[in-house]
């Protein structure tokens, strides 16, 4: 780690200890930096002995994915971690109880018209497998989603995704962008911004397994720095919201709150969210009870399944050796004479053989 990126981490680790009571104090559970990009994650002393398998990856999409690309320095303000910027992702996966939980900081690739690359770079970091396998197959089955091992991103429970995504606005001109900045008319540019555009209309696209609050605060990027005015350089950039916090937790994670703050340092305005997580506690001595029963009850639903599929393949098709079938030797007409009726009482019956 860098000297600048340990006077980060010294400064935050400050910053902490004096916003939270003396009582309940918070300590650093892992950091890690990789060019641009640098994450903390800290968490309350007294929860820390919930917390098991911490493992911690990169992932390097600069130059084919051998390196990070060195860009500004943008410290963003988020939950958990502390995002710089990079083209790539430092990841980190740990156990709380027995909930399994994955957080992402990653900077995708720049550029208005690098939409396909930056969701290629999703595709790339979600789908590997960069964290250590689980082999414990009781475990994972209790820790993990999907039928994952922990392997790839996607395994987890709950997912954060956060960092300068650099996703902009398609087919509006800088002025125009402004204008409805300025107006508070958030929803038009959000109909045309290009992560929530590749979310209704591409099937392939990553980030649809995940869930992203309400955004109802001015795009974050760019600023010229130390104002509140937008990009006046001579290229002019056209406002985004690149900033982003994106979740995946079904019925486990519910954001409380999204926000931007107004901290001038960067080109960027840093993004924040609250989260509420529901975590699971796997009782052992249950969780085998049950496994159990469930074993019984299959082998019984299989044993009948059988039964029944047997008995469909082969159905009985000759009568009982007891049952006789009879005939009529001159059957009555339907339309007959007086006459007829009375010769058709003499009518006898045979007995099949």
């Amino acid at each position: 780690m860098s000297r600048q990126y340990r006077a980060w981490r010294d400064y935050l680790v400050r910053c902490v200890e004096d916003a939270m009571p003396t009582k309940e104090p918070y300590h650093l559970l892992h950091t890690a930096s990789m060019v641009g990009l640098f994450s903390c994650v800290f968490i309350k002393a007294s929860q820390r002995n919930r917390i098991r398998n911490i493992n911690a990856a990169e992932i390097k999409r600069g130059m084919g994915g051998l390196h990070g690309n060195k860009v500004r320095s943008n410290p963003c303000i988020v939950s958990l971690p502390l995002t710089a910027s990079l083209q790539g992702a430092l990841i980190l996966r740990f156990v709380l109880d027995d909930s399994s939980m994955c957080l992402v900081n990653c900077h995708l690739a720049a550029g208005q018209t690098q939409t396909v690359h930056r969701n290629n770079d999703l595709t790339a970091i979600l789908e590997s497998t960069v964290l250590p396998s689980d082999q414990i197959s009781s475990t994972s089955r209790d820790t993990y989603v999907g039928g994952g091992d922990g392997s790839m991103i996607l395994d987890n429970e709950i997912c954060i995704l956060n960092g300068d995504l650099n996703y902009r606005i398609d087919t509006m001109g800088r002025d125009t962008v402004i204008k409805a900045v300025n107006a508070n008319n958030f929803s038009k540019l959000l109909e045309r911004d290009q992560l929530l555009v590749s979310r209704r209309r591409n099937p392939a696209f990553r980030l649809r397994a995940f869930k992203e609050c309400p955004i109802t605060f001015a795009p974050t990027y760019k600023y010229d720095v130390g104002s509140d005015s937008y990009d006046t350089s001579e290229k002019r950039r056209a406002p985004a919201w690149c900033d982003r916090i994106l979740y995946r937790g079904v019925g486990k994670v519910k954001q409380m709150d999204y926000q931007r703050h107004e901290l001038r340092v960067s080109d960027h305005r840093p993004v924040s969210g609250l989260f509420k997580m529901r975590i699971k506690t796997v009782s052992a001595e249950k969780r085998a009870r049950v496994w159990r029963d469930s074993e019984l009850r299959f082998l019984k639903a299989k044993e009948r399944l059988a039964t029944e599929a047997k008995y469909v393949a082969n159905p009985p098709t000759s009568p009982r050796s007891d049952t006789k079938i009879y005939q009529l030797q001159n059957p009555i007409p339907s339309r007959c004479s007086r006459r007829s009726t009375r010769r058709s009482e003499t009518a006898t019956l045979r007995t099949l053989p």
